[in-house]
């Protein structure tokens, strides 16, 4: 492979990492706000921006490519970017241009790592969470009806309740304490 190929290979993977990064962009493929086929945008966007940068070498400034990712968010994933971020991935993608082209190649490596990272932790998440929701399913089957459960905690509720009226009436505003530690919400007398 050529030291051009490498480069624009390099080049490439950076853009992708910045832009799986990017919340407004990541938000807009994830609920498709750009339509079912909004993962091959995203993948367009990226193509467009290697062939942008490609085009205009050195020559790029953060403005144009700017310009380039709020006509495609708007057009594309009907997002309007209020923010700046825009303009920040702009200046990050000319700087990791600059790099690809002397050869430097550690921030892509970081981007990668991070990515790795981040991915290996949504992974992790995703596993706790089923894990979380099978444990809660099977609390569910084990014989208990969670309408007596609830109707045990009103009948409690009450008898705390009627015990902290009659306390009510011999004292003044202090809050109300009840067993459980929270604090009773009663109306004012007019």
């Amino acid at each position: 492979m050529s030291t051009v190929q490498i480069q624009n290979d390099k080049f490439y993977q950076a853009v992708t990492y910045v832009f799986k990064s990017w919340t407004a962009l990541k938000l807009a493929v994830e609920m498709q706000w750009g339509g079912v086929d909004s993962e091959d945008k995203h993948d367009w966007l990226v193509d467009v921006v290697v062939e942008y940068f490609g085009k205009h070498g050195k020559e790029t400034y953060a403005e144009d490519v700017e310009s380039i990712l709020q006509q495609v968010m708007a057009d594309e994933f009907n997002t309007l970017l209020e923010d700046d971020s825009a303009y920040q991935v702009s200046k990050d993608l000319i700087k990791l241009y600059a790099e690809c082209i002397e050869g430097n190649y550690s921030s892509i490596d970081l981007l990668r790592s991070r990515h790795a990272t981040s991915v290996n932790n949504n992974i992790a998440s995703s596993k706790k969470v089923k894990s979380q929701l099978q444990i809660e399913d099977d609390d569910d089957d084990d014989g208990e009806n969670e309408d007596t459960e609830i109707i045990d905690a009103m009948d409690t509720s009450e008898d705390v309740s009627s015990n902290n009226q009659n306390k009510m009436y011999s004292s003044k505003k202090e809050p109300i304490i009840d067993d459980e530690g929270f604090q009773l919400v009663t109306k004012r007398r007019k």
